[in-house]
């Protein structure tokens, strides 16, 4: 197991991870000597993530990889300022890289990619399913967007669940059905996580879990089919 350091950018979590809430949230996660930044929220995030390294007297350039849970503008949309200014590259999961690097567009309402803009980043590493990245894996979870992943540390059994996973109000959900290009791939993916040995749950929107995953995993996979897909549970 790699060694820890207690980070001190944003809001402690658990030892060695930061967390920059938000809409959307930040994880910064330090192993070692490595510290990564999960997420950098949309284009105006990057000031806040920028203010809270500044706070905490740690060097931007002290992150050695930016590390996107998906393509999404509230997810990737600060990459291309904080890559100029950490100099760390970014990778995502290879069917998320055209959308990032900006050679593929989502397709969206003219309203909204008039508000939601994002810079291209380009993308020095594409992820793949059971990738690893220091201590974490990737796990590929696809459905939210076709490149959705997630970053876990089984030695302490923490997981950051991107999107695939929310928290609301104590409980697991999935984001707005209307944002996910294969809802039905997207609830699938969650079987990936029903056996996952989970401490930790830090999501992309919400709060931190961190009492009963397991059971509050079990409840999303029970109503999720009809929650989302007007299906009979089995």
């Amino acid at each position: 197991m790699a060694d820890r350091v207690a980070t001190s950018v944003g809001q402690p979590v658990t030892d060695g991870v930061g967390r920059i809430p938000g809409f959307v949230n930040c994880y910064i996660y330090q192993a070692g000597e490595g510290t990564f930044l999960i997420d950098t929220g949309f284009r105006r995030k990057a000031q806040p993530v920028v203010r809270a390294f500044g706070a905490a007297q740690v060097p931007l350039t002290n992150v050695r990889r930016i590390l996107l849970t998906h393509h999404h503008f509230d997810h990737r949309g600060g990459a291309a300022y904080l890559l100029e200014n950490s100099h760390a590259p970014v990778s995502c999961h290879a069917d998320d890289v055209a959308f990032v690097d900006g050679r593929a567009t989502a397709p969206m309402s003219l309203l909204l990619r008039l508000f939601l803009r994002a810079r291209p980043a380009p993308v020095a590493t594409a992820l793949h399913d059971s990738d690893r990245v220091g201590p974490l894996t990737v796990l590929h979870l696809p459905g939210h967007t076709p490149g959705e992943v997630a970053f876990y540390e089984p030695a302490r059994k923490i997981l950051f669940s991107g999107d695939s996973v929310v928290e609301h109000e104590g409980r697991l959900t999935l984001p707005a059905p209307k944002v996910a290009s294969n809802l039905e791939q997207a609830i699938r993916s969650l079987d990936r996580l029903r056996d996952l040995d989970i401490e930790l749950l830090l999501p992309g929107h919400g709060l931190p879990v961190t009492k009963g995953v397991s059971d509050l995993l079990k409840d999303l996979l029970r109503r999720a089919p009809a929650q989302y897909l007007n299906r009979t549970p089995a």
